[in-house]
């Protein structure tokens, strides 16, 4: 019998990776079965299984498409908060907005990997916040698309209904104020505005599954920030290219504080601002 880990057999693990990597991108590698053994175990019960070997096995065998969705949503990490790292967002309107308006009225942004809905809403809060500063810029030609793989995530995001813990990661009391109304007389939980929800359109989207876009035609910036951190280096170039080919020459591609766009790109002019780097297509 094979050694097993984390209650994990080291045959059902491999296969387990495999099919995750497949899913989503996600590359487990050979250390990360207490991982595996974490995130799953709560679904054991509901899906009849005695052990962590049974339950993955059907996973892997039983070809119910549901269970393996719930199974890649749970292996997904939704780590997220509000404006996160700053700089991106002060890219944003400070130098990218006005570039783009002066050549086009329309700003078309993509927020891929937007878990739960914060960065897309820092995105429109930013230039809600700054929209005098953005003269020329008319707000209802701003399309904030925000994808994920999450189905969960994406239905939370849509509802835009936070608890005072999630505003508190990195939303200042100023935008909280501004862009928030209570929910009920409790106040532990508050509701976005409609003027920031109205500008941003949560869809579906694997971003593995690089044959289709979640939109009509290209962007001229893309946050995908600490979406690639768990691919390895073949699937990063993969989804690179596919990222880039959705962006306008001269748009811009923003990734996480951790990440950077491989040599093995090419067309893409990396650019230091304040404490960060974003990346400029040339070609």
């Amino acid at each position: 019998m094979e050694n097993e880990d984390h209650g994990i057999s080291q045959k059902n693990y491999a296969l387990f990776c495999d099919f995750l990597k497949d899913s989503c991108g996600v590359d487990l590698k050979d250390n990360r079965a207490y991982l595996v053994s974490s995130r799953l175990s709560p679904l054991l019960r509901g899906y009849g299984c005695m052990n962590l070997n049974e339950f993955i096995e059907k996973v892997l065998f039983s070809n119910d498409s549901f269970l393996r969705k719930i199974v890649v949503e749970a292996m997904v990490t939704h780590e997220t908060k509000w404006f996160r790292d700053g700089y991106p967002f002060e890219f944003l309107v400070d130098t990218m907005i006005p570039e783009i308006k002066d050549k086009s009225r329309e700003v078309k942004i993509w927020s891929a990997g937007c878990s739960m809905g914060q960065e897309p809403y820092s995105i429109a809060m930013a230039i809600l916040r700054n929209s005098c500063r953005l003269k020329g810029l008319p707000l209802n030609q701003v399309r904030i698309f925000a994808t994920d793989l999450s189905m969960s995530a994406l239905n939370f995001a849509r509802e835009g209904v936070f608890c005072t813990t999630d505003l508190s990661r990195g939303l200042s009391k100023e935008y909280v104020e501004r862009f928030f109304s209570p929910v009920g007389a409790s106040s532990s939980e508050y509701r976005i505005c409609d003027d920031v929800k109205s500008m941003v359109c949560f869809r579906h989207h694997n971003l593995i599954k690089t044959g289709s876009r979640p939109f009509m035609g290209k962007c001229d910036a893309i946050y995908c920030r600490n979406v690639m951190i768990y691919f390895d280096l073949t699937t990063k170039l993969k989804v690179l290219n596919y990222l880039k080919s959705c962006l306008k020459t001269d748009g811009y591609l923003l990734l996480g504080s951790s990440e950077f766009v491989p040599k093995e790109i090419s067309g893409m002019d990396m650019m230091r601002y304040s404490n960060g780097v974003v990346y400029k297509k040339i070609a």
